[in-house]
Formats: structure tokens, sequence, C-alpha cells
């Protein structure tokens, strides 16, 4: 089916309105219980693309220029992040930022009725460690160099998610007032999340 919606282009109207809400509806779904995130997320991209080609297009276009003024700010928590990280002398395998993809900002402005300046996460860190205490060092870390957002904060480790999904999640605010979100997980939590 992901081969059929990167092709989708070459059909009809109609053809691309009926596979992109069936691939909504199942096979996107079928990716996530299966746990593989990158695979639902091109899948609902794509789906919107041919489902609501106007806000697609509003966001994709927003995010193209939110990364040029995103680009060096996320740059810059990386390396602060890393840097404290190092003189913590705690582990960690890597630190990344991205953006967030079209089909999770779009449910978000709907479910919560707000327009793409309103949502809270535009981008988002992962951090990758060996253990589940460094995951819990790093929060600590984390916590201890930028805000925290209260009622921000979800524990997947503790509790995972149905799919087998462990991560910690929190939402913090940097110091030019961007509020950004960390995920922390174990190698091996991230080959299962991804993969």
């Amino acid at each position: 089916r992901l081969h059929n919606m990167r092709t989708m282009a070459y059909q009809s109207e109609e053809k691309q309105r009926i596979k992109s809400l069936e691939t909504m509806e199942i096979y996107a779904p079928i990716a996530h219980r299966l746990g593989m995130q990158r695979m639902k997320w091109e899948l609902e991209d794509l789906s919107l693309k041919y489902l609501d080609p106007t806000a697609f297009n509003e966001i994709t276009h927003s995010l193209e220029e939110k990364s040029k003024e995103y680009g060096s700010f996320m740059e810059r928590i990386q390396k602060q992040i890393e840097g404290k990280l190092t003189e913590d002398h705690i582990p960690f395998r890597r630190v990344y930022g991205r953006m967030k993809h079209p089909y999770s900002i779009y449910r978000k402005m709907y479910a919560q009725n707000l327009d793409i300046t309103g949502i809270f996460d535009l981008c988002a860190f992962r951090v990758i460690v060996d253990t589940i205490p460094d995951c819990y060092n790093v929060l600590g870390v984390i916590h201890d160099m930028f805000k925290p957002v209260p009622g921000r904060f979800k524990d997947y480790i503790s509790t995972p998610k149905p799919n087998m999904y462990q991560s910690v999640h929190t939402t913090v605010i940097g110091s030019e007032g961007i509020p950004f979100e960390v995920q922390i997980r174990t190698v091996e939590m991230h080959n299962t999340a991804q993969y």
C-alpha cells in the first residue's frame, strides 16, 4: 500500500480519494498497531495530501518556513543538550532534532481547534541512550536546563503503549521562549518504535 500511495499522483482524483481514505482508516492504523511508525507517518502524510490538499499544502509550506527559522535554534539546542550530558558524564548514543510531520500537526490543529501558530511543539528532539536509568538521568538534566511545561510529561517506559512503544516524553521551553518536545529512549526502544 505504501508503494501504491507513493505513485497515487498517476491515478484519477476519485481513486486518489478512495485509496487515501482506505489508507487512513485501515493501513495507517495497522502500521501503528504493529509499531511501524515511519511507515505509518508516510501513509498518513500521503493520504492527507489527497484528502485535504489545501491543508496539506498550507502545513508543508508553513513547516518549510519554520524549518528555516528553527534551523539554528534546533542546532543550538542539540549542542547544548550534548554538551551538558557530556559535562555530567551521562553516556548517550545520539541527540537529534526534527520537525513534526504534516499529519500529526493537522490532527492537533483540528482536535484542539488551533492554527499552526498555536501548535505547541513543532520541533522535537530525541536522546538515545543505552540503559533505562540513563533515560531518567537525561530527563533530570533536561528539566534542569529548560523550563518543563506542566501536564506535558508522559512516561511510556513504566507504562508502555499497547504496540510496545516505550519512551519518556517531556515538553520544555527554551531560552528563546520556543516550546519543544524531548523524547528519551534506549537504542532497543528506538528500534522498536521506528522499525
